[in-house]
């Protein structure tokens, strides 16, 4: 639907379409019809998905670019000639140049990411204290930051940073994440990827063709709604 009235001739789609394999093709299936679709009408698509999330000025790095910090590393760095990569690797963490309150933290998100609403799992406030038993750090004083696109429940387990920031979690990790005296934001998964794909284009246009056109999507939306 998002390219059948545009002169398209790639589709470059951060989710891979097949993500689970096929053993047939229908028409019965969703799925199975936008791929027979796309070969029919001579449409390639690339999906780069965890490349993006891993590249240095990828999608990890769009997600913090709205903080003023002073350190950023990969949480979990990808290897270069053997040694562990400052730039390259899945999620990030970052150090605030200045301390933020959460509730501003909470606002400088929402606006980034172009919506009204986020879910907070609040840290408890014992552990918090733990936490910075050396330090002192006040309750809701965010110092650090530690971010993954989609779904983090896995890479940022046990990470340490003040707040963690992404799409989604279980029931579980989110409990798991306060009980530790963290906090933690959730945007829903796709909230983490869509505002990327306007960096992407300003990206591509400077290494390809001027007379290729990139069109994003304005079809193409968030599945779930709050009612």
């Amino acid at each position: 639907a998002v390219v059948s009235t545009q002169s398209t001739g790639m589709i470059l789609s951060y989710h891979p379409p097949i993500f689970h394999s096929f053993k047939r093709l229908t028409q019965e299936d969703a799925k199975s019809r936008i791929i027979i679709n796309c070969v029919v009408s001579g449409i390639s698509i690339y999906s780069p998905h965890t490349a993006w999330d891993s590249r240095e000025n990828g999608l990890n790095d769009w997600i913090v670019e709205c903080l003023s910090y002073k350190q950023k590393l990969p949480i979990n760095p990808a290897l270069i000639d053997g040694a562990p990569s400052d730039s390259i690797g899945m999620g990030r963490i970052v150090i605030l140049k200045s301390p933020l309150s959460l509730t501003k933290a909470c606002e400088i998100f929402k606006t980034h990411l172009g919506i009204s609403t986020l879910r907070l799992g609040h840290a408890d406030p014992l552990q918090w204290v733990k936490r910075h038993k050396e330090t002192g750090q006040d309750y809701d004083v965010i110092r650090s930051v530690a971010v993954c696109a989609g779904s983090g429940g896995s890479l940022l387990k046990g990470v340490d940073a003040d707040l963690y920031v992404t799409g989604e979690m279980s029931h579980h990790e989110v409990l798991a994440v306060v009980a530790e005296g963290r906090n933690v934001l959730l945007s829903e998964h796709t909230h983490t990827e869509r505002g990327y794909l306007k960096s992407v284009v300003e990206q591509l246009a400077k290494h390809v063709a001027e007379d290729v056109e990139f069109l994003v999507s304005e079809t193409d939306c968030n599945p779930i709604e709050t009612i």
